[in-house]
């Protein structure tokens, strides 16, 4: 992916588009239907049944936290990943998988402790990391994944 463009799922026709970011400002529309695209700035809740569409589909960065609500380190990062989220939108997507909800997913994945953060990058698994880190040490380890 060019250093300058940002990927955009259409909500309205799924296909994923490739937006300069020196165009972000100028209400880009969706190549095939041209549907306004949104730039997501939280993460997003994927279930087992989109789990593949969302990670493994995309063709870019996705950071994927899994994740528990009563687990207290996973309550302590969620600012810094909401922040990653909001700060890189479009650069990195940023997906949350509830493990109470999504037990198989938990399975697949062999996630033993929450948090745990996997980074793919076009369906590939680059890394992966188990426990609350500062932002600052969270970016970067993914920066550090992600390097080609």
């Amino acid at each position: 992916m060019a250093g300058n463009d940002v990927l955009l799922r259409c909500n309205k026709c799924e296909t994923v588009n490739r937006v300069p970011v020196d165009k972000l400002k100028d209400n880009p529309k969706c190549g095939k239907c041209k549907a306004s695209l949104e730039i997501p700035v939280r993460p997003i809740d994927v279930t087992a049944a989109i789990f593949d569409h969302e990670v493994l589909a995309w063709p870019g960065v996705v950071l994927v936290e899994f994740w528990a609500p009563w687990c207290g380190h996973c309550r302590m990062i969620a600012p810094a990943v909401d922040g990653l989220a909001r700060e890189k939108a479009g650069l990195l997507k940023v997906v949350k998988v509830n493990v109470d909800n999504e037990p198989s997913l938990g399975a697949r994945f062999s996630v033993t402790a929450t948090p745990m953060f996997f980074i793919f990058r076009n369906g590939t698994k680059l890394s992966e990391m188990t426990g609350a880190l500062s932002k600052e040490h969270l970016e970067a380890w993914i920066d550090s994944s992600t390097i080609v």
